[in-house]
């Protein structure tokens, strides 16, 4: 009978073979962890630009005399009374608004919207749009 030394694999094989498939194991683990971030970063900003967008709209379709009130009220980011806070996602937004007359031109109010909202960092998005007077 005769005996064969090479059948299987050694110890050190295995071992380098086990390290290597953990490195791999763990790059597709990162991969997948930022992946998630970035995923729940772009629903918490598409919720931020859709209320942003909502007060837009609704503040270009308000009467003449309403809106006007408005701009003589709400002229910087710290204009009382031209903000407003809302829940989603178990996130809290912040929403400002405020107006500049003759802004770009003559005759035109410039409306900015500030929506600033905490994750795991600090966000803001900010929208102009522009209504005539």
């Amino acid at each position: 009978m005769r005996l064969q030394k090479n059948q299987g694999f050694t110890l050190v094989e295995i071992l380098v073979s086990i390290t290597i498939f953990s490195f791999a194991v763990l790059g597709l683990a990162i991969g997948t962890v930022t992946l998630t971030r970035t995923n729940a970063d772009s629903h918490l900003r598409a919720a931020a630009i859709n209320v942003a967008q909502a007060r837009i709209e609704e503040l270009k379709s308000m009467n003449a005399a309403t809106l006007t009130a408005l701009v003589a009220a709400c002229t910087s980011v710290s204009s009382t009374g031209c903000n407003d806070s809302f829940s989603a996602s178990g996130i809290s937004y912040d929403r400002r608004w405020w107006f500049a007359s003759n802004s770009p031109v003559a005759g035109v109010n410039r409306i900015d919207v500030k929506v600033d909202w905490t994750d795991h960092g600090n966000r803001t998005v900010t929208f102009t749009a522009a209504v005539p007077q």
